[in-house]
Parts: C-alpha cells; structure tokens; sequence
C-alpha cells in the first residue's frame, strides 16, 4: 500500500527536521531527502521552509495544516467509497429480489 509508505515518508522527513532542532530560520539546515517527491509536497505547502540559501527549517503551524488537510481528503475518499460501496449493495440486493 503506497498510502502508507507516503505518510512513512512524511514522518521520516518531520522527524529528520525535529532531531536536527531546525524549527526556526535561525536553525535552518541543508536536506537531501530520500524521498524528493513528498519534500517537493511539503515545500510546496508551506510546512518546510527553504531560505534561498538551500536550507530549509521546519514550519510547524504549516505542518499542523498539511496533516489537517491530508486527514480531511482521507476522509472525504472514504466517505465517496462508503457512499459508492452503499449503492452498489443496494442495486444487487434489489436486482436479486427481482
């Protein structure tokens, strides 16, 4: 499941950032992800900062907001598959009493 390994990879990336304390510009370290494609997402978001220098710090009310917005997507797929799962049961039940 590549879901999982997404937020693996997010988490590898916060905590690289957490374990260096580079949570403020002052602190900001240079980073060469292992995976370039979720860094890209959260550089994009906001979460990780770059200074222009190639040192990127962590923004930790960004990150907050990237998790919030991954968990109401993740929400929102599993409700449209509820919703889509619910209609097909009932169209075959109604097709089987027929």
């Amino acid at each position: 499941m590549w879901v999982f390994g997404l937020g693996r990879s997010r988490r590898r990336i916060v905590n690289d950032f957490v374990a260096a304390q580079a949570t403020m510009a002052d602190r900001a370290i240079a980073y060469d992800a292992a995976d370039a494609r979720m860094f890209r997402r959260l550089c994009s978001y906001g979460a990780i900062v770059d200074d222009g220098a190639g040192r990127y710090h962590l923004d930790a009310d960004r990150l907050g907001a990237f998790r919030g917005a991954v968990r109401r997507r993740a929400a929102a797929i599993a409700a449209t598959s509820g919703v889509v799962a619910s209609a097909v049961a009932a169209v075959t039940v109604f097709a089987l009493a027929e």
